[in-house]
């Protein structure tokens, strides 16, 4: 008790208190407590600690808080800043907070960022979830909503929040199992009935397009089958074993023993499945090995069916894995065998493990090793019988108890029988190999083996398969009892496959007696009831007249039909009548019943769904009906029109989707609602459901389909070709359809769907249909582009023409970065240049080309396949090097004149791959232009028609024009070429005068005529062309006898210079005068 210091009493003894305990800081207003004995003093320090408790759990609270706070606000950070905060949250609540109350607090808060669109944040809620609930399951009450938005939403989304979903459930199944297998409440209930919706969910991703979502599903099923079986006393404990069926009880309020069980045995089947499964991919045919490989350790139940799968396996592997794949699960399947090998439960499967483990390459000594010891086998013989000699007290209560789970299992008959099933005709399936396993040990004699030896001899190649040679591991124990059996076994399994041999004959006739046996009427029952009646109508008065009675009259037996008397057609239908009139007097009643709807339904359906001869009748009396209260029976009548409509448009659709067969008339008829101008669309869809319903005439669904994208008509053949591309498996198909490229005739499709009279050749339209699904698909399957390839080399003119018209948008859609597009070009046959070069340019139309694109269509023109043209899509990814060496081709070809212009822009324009700069500059291009060498007159001429358009396309770069014939006169490298350039810069841009008049005086000085005296005609003309800038250099740099030969040449040309230089004379300064020479003034 606290005292003020004006209560303190003498003697009154006095400590310090904790500031945390809530006391005032004032020391001047407390200072004294009264001492109290040693029991208050213990109260006090409790009372402190739970004060500090509260304390810390304040500061957590708090804590978390602001950390919840900061990842809440997005703006200006990062998810991975935000994932730090929810990090730290997470580690207070699950680590620091001892009580798990704030958990249970800020669950809510946490469960907020679930519709977070990044899929980081929503994979760390998934793990978040899954520790929460692994510390307290109470959290799944609120989580098990989060976790089925997470799978729901995931499929619009990334993959990786679907397989963290699928992870966390694998994770904390057993733990939700045994904690509602525990608890019997509503509320646990609600919350398990919730999460069995959420199993179902993940259980449908098994048949997921994604590898890792299946492989995730897979580990799931395995942590369901453990969760839902029993556990034996030979059941290893093994990772993730942490419930079983043995905790669960038979009398449980809303989980289902029986249901359970049952469910366990259809997962395990799936698993089973997927093992035979002939298109399983090797990460999932390697996970579902690990998996029943670890449920035959941890439930030993399973040891038998998980043996003959292995067999199974090892005998038919999958066509698709590769050799590397094969060596992988043949070893996977060695290491598990061997695991399975020591198991104690396995001791009946030694042989046939042995076996296996031989055929897989395993040693003798290792096979030895794996074999469990002697003494293990004692203790399990020893266990064996501690069971066997359990008290007799023991058993009689185990029967005393069976009534009770007897009459579980009854009530619950009825409640999942697909469980029982699959699992019954999995064991016969087991039983047929084992017949047939029989059948073939007791006929393979030395005889019959030497006669399959030498019948298969004629089938087998010249040459051992480098994938057979590979994996062929020789065989020990050939010849032995084991041996002979194991192969049997084989041999047995495959026929039982293509349900083949006296095992399936003898199954198929035992289901046979089942289904007859249940069709028939159960006697002994009525028999038991007629005997009973009987005896009690003949029980006599007296007992004397009983013992009197020495014989019992002969048993009847009761047949339903046998009593029973067939109708007239006459009274049939007047029961039917009166039947409709009393539905029809109903309405009210039915209404006050609250099944108004369903009365309703009952009288339309048995106006509109049933034909006999009283059809018209109720039509009318339905008629009347309706009239007589036309308000109140709108609905009605509505209901009856909808009946009505949906019959016309669903009867076709239901006949052909529920017939067990379809004939080819039938056939003929869904082509024909295909083709119709109103329906079609309907009869498309028809189609579409038939193609993924009907395996055994697949093929044959889908070439009328397929056969449709020839047609003339631009919706059908838009319909046809958008279905094909969601089916997906038409590869053969097209590759026959496009291979009529190389025939004469078009295909006979073509023919049947196009106009009446039309003829059977090719033209312009008849090859855009032939392309058109085949370029549709193209996108998606880009291995068919080889197939194209190949044909188009083979095909005519016409054929190449249009198809290089066609394929635009099909090879932008590809793009560039294709390996089956890059493989093509590399690998291009011979005849295809044409179409690779017209990829190359469609492909860097409106992108730049990779250096992958550069690489190979580079090295088909090295090869000299394709023309230069095909370079010019690629002239950015090329070096200098590269672009002089092919330039001369370019500018020296007659034919390749148009693509000149072409070539310049790109240079002067584009921009290098390797660098981001042009690839050449004016000034560059212009003096590799002048450094080619023309071989004859048509090529000089090519060359300075090209020059002229090089000039024409730099009218902005006339310093570049100067700079590269500066360059020119340096390098000493004169020819026609240069003396024309200099000429037609001065046209083109007369601002040059000055310079040209330099460049003159330059040559002049140079005089290049005296090594080359062809080069002194083309300077005269330079000079005489570019007056009065020339005159200069004419009468100062020349000396005399030049400067006559000039006079002379140019009267030859017919142009006199003379008197326009006697009239330049006097315009020059004194100073240029001076540099005359005597003569010349």
């Amino acid at each position: 008790m606290w005292y003020d210091k004006s209560e303190a009493r003498d003697g009154d003894r006095g400590f310090s208190v904790p500031s945390g305990l809530g006391v005032p800081r004032d020391a001047s207003d407390v200072v004294y407590i009264h001492f109290c004995p040693p029991p208050n003093l213990c109260m006090i320090g409790k009372v402190a600690k739970i004060t500090s408790k509260m304390t810390d759990s304040d500061n957590i609270s708090e804590e978390v808080g602001n950390e919840i706070r900061e990842a809440h606000q997005s703006s200006g950070k990062s998810v991975e800043n935000r994932i730090k905060h929810l990090y730290r949250a997470q580690e207070l609540l699950l680590y620091r907070d001892k009580s798990s109350s704030l958990l249970d607090n800020f669950l809510d808060e946490m469960l907020e960022f679930v519709v977070e669109s990044d899929s980081k944040m929503r994979c760390f809620v998934a793990s978040f979830i899954e520790k929460a609930c692994k510390k307290d399951c109470e959290m799944m009450k609120k989580a098990v909503v989060s976790l089925s938005y997470l799978i729901q939403t995931a499929g619009t989304g990334t993959v990786a929040v679907t397989k963290k979903v699928i992870t966390v459930c694998s994770q904390l199944y057993p733990f939700i199992l045994k904690w509602a297998a525990g608890s019997r409440s509503a509320e646990v209930a609600r919350c398990w009935e919730a999460f069995s919706v959420l199993k179902g969910r993940v259980m449908q991703h098994i048949d997921s397009d994604n590898e890792g979502i299946r492989t995730q599903t897979l580990r799931f099923l395995e942590a369901v089958i453990l969760a839902q079986t029993l556990r034996t006393e030979e059941s290893e404990k093994g990772r993730g074993d942490n419930m079983c069926l043995n905790e669960i009880g038979r009398d449980h309020r809303f989980i289902s023993y029986r249901k359970m069980e049952s469910e366990a045995t259809l997962n395990f089947n799936s698993l089973l499945d997927h093992i035979s499964s002939a298109h399983i991919s090797s990460l999932n045919l390697l996970t579902c090995l690990t998996c029943i490989c670890n449920i035959a350790q941890q439930r030993p139940q399973f040891m038998q069916r998980v043996v003959g799968a292995l067999e199974a396996l090892h005998v038919n592997l999958p066509p698709t894995l590769a050799t590397s794949q094969v060596k992988s699960v043949r070893k996977e399947l060695k290491m598990h065998l061997l695991r399975l090998l020591r198991h104690p439960s396995s001791t009946p499967f030694h042989p046939r493990i042995m076996t296996l483990l031989t055929d897989l390459g395993a040693a003798q000594s290792e096979v030895l090793r794996a074999l469990p010891s002697a003494s293990e086998q004692r203790k399990k013989s020893h266990r064996s019988n501690e069971c066997s000699d359990e008290p007799e007290a023991k058993r009689i209560k185990t029967v005393g108890e069976a009534p009770a789970v007897t009459e579980k299992e009854d009530d619950e008959e009825y409640e999942d029988e697909s469980g029982p099933r699959m699992s019954l005709e999995k064991n016969q399936a087991q039983s047929a190999i084992d017949i047939t396993t029989q059948f073939v040990c007791e006929r393979l004699k030395p005889k019959v083996v030497a006669n399959l030896v030498l019948m298969s001899i004629a089938k087998l190649p010249d040459e051992m398969p480098a994938a057979f040679q590979s994996l062929y591991t020789p065989i020990s124990a050939a010849g032995t009892e084991s041996q002979i059996r194991h192969l049997s076994r084989m041999i047995a399994t495959q026929l039982t496959n293509l349900e083949l041999g006296p095992g399936v004959e003898k199954v198929r006739a035992e289901k046979r007696q089942q289904f007859i046996a249940r069709q028939g009427i159960s006697q002994t029952s009525v028999q038991q009831f007629i005997s009973a009646q009987q005896n009690q109508a003949q029980q006599p008065e007296s007992g004397t007249s009983s013992a009197s009675s020495t014989k019992t009259k002969p048993k009847i037996q009761f047949g339903l039909l046998s009593i029973t008397k067939e109708l007239d057609r006459e009274q049939s239908l007047k029961l039917i009548l009166l039947a409709f009139h009393r539905i029809l007097a109903n309405e009210k009643r039915a209404i006050q019943g609250g099944v108004g709807v369903a009365q309703q339904k009952l009288l339309i359906r048995l106006v509109t769904r049933f034909d006999h001869e009283s059809c018209a009748e109720f039509e009318d009396l339905l008629m009347t009906f309706i009239v007589q209260e036309q308000k109140s029976r709108t609905d009605l009548a509505l209901l009856w029109i909808a009946e009505l409509y949906a019959q016309f448009q669903g009867l076709f659709h239901k006949i052909l989707l529920e017939a067990p067969l379809l004939t080819p008339k039938s056939l003929v008829w869904l082509r024909t609602a295909c083709l119709d101008s109103v329906f079609g669309a309907f009869g498309m869809t028809t189609l579409r459901e038939l193609i993924l319903t009907r395996a055994r005439q697949r093929n044959e669904l889908l070439c009328i389909l397929l056969d449709f994208s020839y047609s003339d008509r631009n919706d059908v053949r838009t319909q046809s070709v958008e279905t094909a591309k969601e089916l997906g498996d038409v590869r053969e198909y097209l590759i026959c359809s496009i291979e009529y490229f190389t025939k004469p005739v078009p295909p006979p499709q073509l023919c049947d769907c196009g106009k009446e009279g039309s003829k059977s050749q090719w033209d312009d339209a008849a090859i855009r249909i032939t392309l058109n699904l085949f370029l549709s698909i193209l996108p998606l399957d880009h291995s068919l582009i080889h197939t194209l390839a190949a044909v188009y080399a083979k095909s005519s003119n016409d054929i190449k023409r249009v198809t290089l018209r066609t394929i635009d948008s099909a090879i932008k859609s590809m793009g560039s970065t294709s390996e089956h597009l890059l493989e093509m070009i590399e690998n291009c046959p011979q005849g295809a240049e044409t179409f690779a070069a017209r990829i190359v340019h469609l492909l860097t139309e409106r992108n730049p080309p990779t250096q992958d694109l550069v690489n190979r269509i580079t090295a088909l023109y090295e090869q000299g396949r394709t023309d230069v043209r095909s370079m010019i899509p690629v002239l950015s990814g090329l070096d200098k090097d590269q672009i002089l060496s092919i330039l001369p081709r370019f500018v020296l070809t007659p034919a390749n004149q148009k693509s000149v212009p072409i070539v310049f822009n790109k240079l002067l324009a584009g921009r290098s791959i390797k660098t981001g700069l042009h690839p050449m500059g004016a000034g560059e291009l212009l003096v590799a232009l002048h450094k080619i060498k023309a071989e004859n007159n048509e090529e000089n001429n090519l060359l300075l028609q090209n020059i002229d358009v090089l000039l024409t396309q730099l009218t902005a770069s006339k310093d570049a024009i100067g700079s590269a014939i500066d360059q020119l006169c340096d390098d000493g490298v004169f020819s026609e070429t240069l003396f024309y350039t200099v000429t037609r810069s001065h046209k083109i841009f007369p601002a040059l005068g000055g310079f040209i008049s330099n460049v003159l005086v330059k040559i002049a000085n140079k005089k290049p005529w005296k090594s080359d005296p062809n080069l002194w005609p083309h300077f005269v003309r330079c000079a005489v062309a570019n007056a009065p800038h020339s005159y200069f250099a004419i009468l100062t740099v020349l000396t005399n006898n030049e400067f006559d030969g000039l006079l002379q040449q140019s009267r030859k040309e017919g142009t006199d210079v003379l008197g326009s230089l006697r009239d330049y004379v006097p315009s020059l300064k004194d100073q240029k005068t001076k540099k005359m020479s005597s003569d010349l003034r």
